[in-house]
C-alpha cells in the first residue's frame, strides 16, 4: 500500500505554507530550478560516457550561497530544508532523492514521530519514490524496489552537510549536532562572523566533540567541522605557527536547495516491459542492470536532445521482466550428466545457450513460456495498482525483447503451439507410410483409417484453439510496440514454415490486431541477430535494412521517406549482366546483324562444327581462352543473382540504377516495385575504428547503452518527438 493520504497532505501544506512565508509575490519565485542543472559547470558540456548511469548526478553541485529564501532568526527546520538520501553497499556516496520524494518521506516521518500512538497511520504504509520503481520503509530506514528483488538502498536523513560536496552527515552526529545548536542559538539571529581578522583564529562561541572529529561555532551561522586524525592536527599546527587561520569543512545547516512537491517526474504514458534472453540464469540481476542502463539513457537522450519534452508531463518507464530466475525445469539432472573436463565453460554452456534446448523441447516449452507470461501479468497488474491513472489515461504499453525473449513474447502474443508444426508431421508420415504401401490393400486402408483419426484430432484441437482465443487473452494490454533486439526470431520462423507470401505487410509475421509495429533492431557484427523482412517480401534479401540515425546527425530523414538501397552486389552484378548483353562484334555489313549467326550459318553447321560443304570448321572449334574467360564471368554474374532478379532482369526493364556514396543503389524500379507497408529491419552503423571480429563478442550485449539504439526508442516510443526531429531536418535543408 502507497502512502499518499497522510503524508501527501502534510507535505502540499507545508510547502505552500512556506512559500507564502519566504517567497515573493511572483508565481515563478515559488519554483525553482532542478538541483541537477547546479551540479556541472557553465562552461563543459556534460558527456554520457563520464557520468554514471544513475538518476542523480554524480558530480557535486557548486553553490557558494544557498538556493532557498534565507532566514532571519535560528529556528526549527522546515521539511523544505530537510533532505532524504539513499545509496547502496557499493557507493560511497550518498544520492538525495527529488523534492517531492523528500517532501513526502520527511512528512512521513514527523506524522510517525507525532502520531505513532494514536492508530492514525498504519505502520505498514510505504512511500512510492523514484519514479514510482522503488518505496521507502521510514521505520526500517530502507529503500527496496518495487518490480524486481535484488537493489535493496539504504535511506539517510539529511539535516546538517558538509558545504562544497552536500553530503549529509550520519544521523547519528547530526542529531547531537542538532540538539546543540537550538539549545544554544534557537531565537537569535542568523548572522555570519566579523570579517577575518589578519592572523590568529576566529573566536569560538560554541564546541562539541566526537571521537573523529570536533564542531566550533565561530557565529550562529559560521560552523566549522575539524578533523581529528593525526595528519590533520600536524597539518592545524603548522597553520597555527605560521599565524594562519585553522583549516577546517564548513558545515551547512539544511540542504542547499529548497524541495518543492513540483519538482517530481512526469505521468507514465508508455509502459515498456524489457524481457532478457538467454544467460540470465548465469547473472540473475543483468536485466535489471540492463534495463536500468537503457532507462538511463534514453533519459540522458530525453534531456539532451529534447530539453523541453519534460514539460509535457509524458514519459516512458522501463520495467525489467525476469522469467528465468524462477524456473527450475530440469532440476540438476543436467548437471549431474556434464563431464567434469573444462567444468567452468560447461557451466556457462548450460546457464546460457541450454535455454533454447529447453526452449525447442516440448517437456519445458510451456513451462518457460507460462512463467514469462505470468511475471508480465504481475509486473503490469503492480504497476496499475499503484499507478491508477495509467488505464483511464490509455497508456500505452510496448515491449523490448533481446534474443530468445523476442520468440518467447512472439508465441505468448500470437497463441503459436508445436501442436500445428505436430499436425504437418502427421500429415507427412502419412503421406510418406501411403506411398511405401503401395500395392498393399490391408496397409492402404490402414493408413486411410489413420489419416481420418488425424483429421478428426485436427478439427477437434481447431475447435478447442478457437475456443480458447475467443475466451482467454493472451495478454492484458494491446502491444502498441515491439522492439526485437538482437534478435533471432525469423530463423525460428522460417524453420516453422513461414515462407514470403508477398502481400508486403507485417501481418504475415504478427497480425497489426495484436501488435501495431513490429521493429527488428540488430548490430550487422551481431552472431544471434537476423532480418524479417525477406520473410514478407523475399527480393528484400536483396535490399539493405535501413540504418539507425546517429542520435547527434544534424539531419535525420525520416525513416519513412528513405528510399530502398539494393546491397552493392547485386546491383553490380545486374550491371554486368547489363555490359555483357551489350557487347558484340563488330558490325556484318553483309547480314544487317551484330554479333548474331545468320540462319543460313547455323544451318550449314553440323553438330560437330563443321560445314555441309565439307569444310573442317575447325577455326569454328579452336579453343579460345577470352571466350572461356568472358564465358565464365557470365556465369559467376549470373550466380550472384537470385531467382527473381534474374527474372526481372530478363524481362527487359528499362532504369537507370546510379550508385550513391554507400556502394548502394537508390532506383530499384528494376528490381521490384512491390514495397513493405513500412520497414522492420534496422541496422546499427558501425563505428570507423571498430572490429569485426571483436564486435562479435560484444554486439550481442552492447544495445543497452547505445546511445543510437535509446533515441531511436524514445522517438519511437513518443511519435511526437520524431515529428520534432523531422521539421528540425527540413528546416536545415531549406
Amino acid at each position: 500500500m502507497d502512502f499518499h493520504s497522510i503524508a501527501d497532505g502534510v507535505a502540499m501544506n507545508s510547502s505552500q505554507s512556506s512559500y507564502s512565508a519566504s517567497s515573493t509575490s511572483s508565481d515563478s519565485d515559488k519554483l525553482y530550478p532542478p538541483l541537477d542543472s547546479f551540479y556541472k559547470g557553465s562552461d563543459e558540456e556534460e558527456d554520457f560516457d563520464s557520468i554514471a548511469l544513475d538518476e542523480s548526478p554524480s558530480h557535486s553541485p557548486r553553490l557558494k550561497r544557498y538556493l532557498f529564501p534565507q532566514k532571519e532568526f535560528v529556528e526549527d527546520l522546515r521539511p523544505e530544508e530537510v533532505r532524504w538520501f539513499y545509496k547502496n553497499e557499493k557507493n560511497k556516496k550518498w544520492s538525495p532523492f527529488i523534492g517531492y520524494d523528500s517532501l513526502r518521506i520527511e512528512c512521513r516521518y514527523r506524522a510517525l514521530g507525532l502520531n505513532d500512538e494514536s492508530g492514525d497511520i498504519d505502520l505498514n504504509d510505504k512511500i512510492l519514490v523514484r519514479g514510482g520503481l522503488y518505496e521507502v520503509d521510514v521505520l526500517k530506514n530502507l529503500c527496496t524496489p518495487v518490480y524486481w528483488t535484488e537493489d535493496e538502498l539504504s535511506i539517510c536523513r539529511g539535516t546538517w552537510f558538509e558545504e562544497g560536496n552536500w553530503q549529509p552527515l550520519p544521523h547519528s552526529y547530526s542529531s547531537q549536532i542538532e540538539v546543540e545548536h537550538m539549545a544554544k542559538f534557537k531565537g537569535e539571529k542568523l548572522i555570519d562572523s566579523a570579517p577575518d581578522p589578519p592572523k590568529g583564529s576566529k573566536p569560538v562561541i560554541h564546541n562539541i566533540k566526537f571521537k573523529d572529529f570536533h564542531v566550533d561555532w565561530n557565529a550562529t551561522d559560521e560552523i566549522y567541522k575539524y578533523n581529528e586524525s593525526v595528519s590533520s592536527k600536524l597539518m592545524r599546527n603548522v597553520r597555527q605557527s605560521l599565524g594562519w587561520q585553522k583549516s577546517g569543512t564548513r558545515l551547512r545547516r539544511g540542504y542547499c536547495m529548497e524541495a518543492v512537491m513540483d519538482d517530481k517526474p512526469p505521468d507514465v504514458c508508455h509502459l515498456v516491459f524489457v524481457i532478457h534472453g538467454i544467460g540470465q540464469k548465469m547473472d540473475t540481476g543483468s536485466i535489471v542492470r540492463c534495463t536500468k542502463d537503457l532507462r538511463q539513457c534514453v533519459k540522458y537522450m530525453s534531456a539532451k536532445m529534447f530539453p523541453e519534452f519534460d514539460q509535457t508531463n509524458k514519459r516512458a518507464e522501463f520495467l525489467p521482466v525476469q522469467w528465468r530466475s524462477s524456473l527450475k525445469l530440469d532440476g540438476d539432472i543436467v548437471e549431474s550428466v556434464t563431464p567434469h573436463k573444462m567444468k567452468g565453460v560447461r557451466n556457462i554452456l548450460n546457464s546460457s545457450a541450454l535455454d533454447i534446448l529447453y526452449y525447442t523441447s516440448p517437456l519445458y516449452r510451456s513451462e518457460i513460456t507460462n512463467s514469462l507470461k505470468s511475471e508480465i501479468v504481475r509486473l503490469y497488474n503492480t504497476f496499475c495498482t499503484r499507478h491508477p491513472y495509467f488505464e483511464p489515461s490509455n497508456g500505452k504499453v510496448s515491449i523490448i525483447a533481446h534474443s530468445l525473449g523476442s520468440v518467447l513474447i512472439y508465441d505468448i502474443m500470437t497463441g503459436w503451439n508445436p501442436v500445428h508444426s505436430y499436425d504437418e508431421l502427421m500429415t507427412s508420415v502419412l503421406t510418406e507410410e501411403e506411398k511405401f504401401a503401395s500395392g498393399n490393400e490391408e496397409l492402404l486402408s490402414d493408413v486411410t483409417q489413420a489419416r481420418e483419426k488425424v483429421q478428426e484430432l485436427d478439427v477437434l484441437m481447431k475447435s478447442i484453439r478457437d475456443r480458447q482465443k475467443q475466451t482467454v487473452k493472451s495478454l492484458p494490454f494491446m502491444v502498441e510496440n515491439l522492439f526485437a533486439i538482437g534478435s533471432p526470431l525469423s530463423v525460428f520462423l522460417a524453420l516453422r514454415g513461414v515462407r514470403p507470401q508477398g502481400s508486403g505487410t507485417q501481418d504475415i509475421i504478427v497480425p497489426s490486431t495484436l501488435c501495431k509495429r513490429l521493429f527488428n533492431i540488430f548490430h550487422p557484427s551481431d552472431p544471434v541477430a537476423y532480418r524479417l523482412e525477406p520473410l514478407i517480401l523475399k527480393h528484400y534479401s536483396t535490399i539493405m535494412p535501413l540504418h539507425i540515425h546517429h542520435f547527434s546527425a544534424s539531419k535525420k530523414e525520416p525513416y519513412s521517406k528513405i528510399p530502398r538501397k539494393a546491397y552493392a552486389a547485386f546491383t553490380g552484378a545486374i550491371d554486368e549482366l547489363r555490359k555483357e548483353k551489350d557487347k558484340s562484334p563488330v558490325k556484318d555489313e553483309d547480314s544487317g546483324s551484330e554479333g548474331e549467326t545468320t540462319n543460313s550459318e547455323r544451318s550449314s553447321k553440323d553438330e560437330n562444327g563443321a560445314d555441309s560443304s565439307g569444310a573442317s570448321g575447325k577455326s569454328q572449334t579452336k579453343f579460345s581462352l577470352s571466350g572461356w574467360l568472358n564465358n565464365r564471368k557470365k556465369k559467376e554474374v549470373a550466380e550472384k543473382l537470385s531467382a527473381e532478379l534474374q527474372m526481372m532482369n530478363t524481362m527487359g526493364k528499362s532504369a537507370d540504377l546510379k550508385p550513391n556514396g554507400d556502394g548502394a543503389y537508390t532506383n530499384l524500379a528494376e528490381l521490384d516495385k512491390t514495397e513493405l507497408e513500412y520497414r522492420l529491419d534496422f541496422q546499427l552503423r558501425e563505428q570507423r575504428m571498430e572490429n569485426s571480429y571483436l564486435s562479435v563478442l560484444t554486439s550481442h550485449t552492447g544495445y543497452w547503452t547505445n546511445k543510437d539504439v535509446a533515441f531511436f526508442l524514445l522517438t519511437h516510443l513518443h511519435p511526437e518527438l520524431q515529428d520534432e526531429a523531422c521539421r528540425e531536418h527540413i528546416g536545415a535543408d531549406h
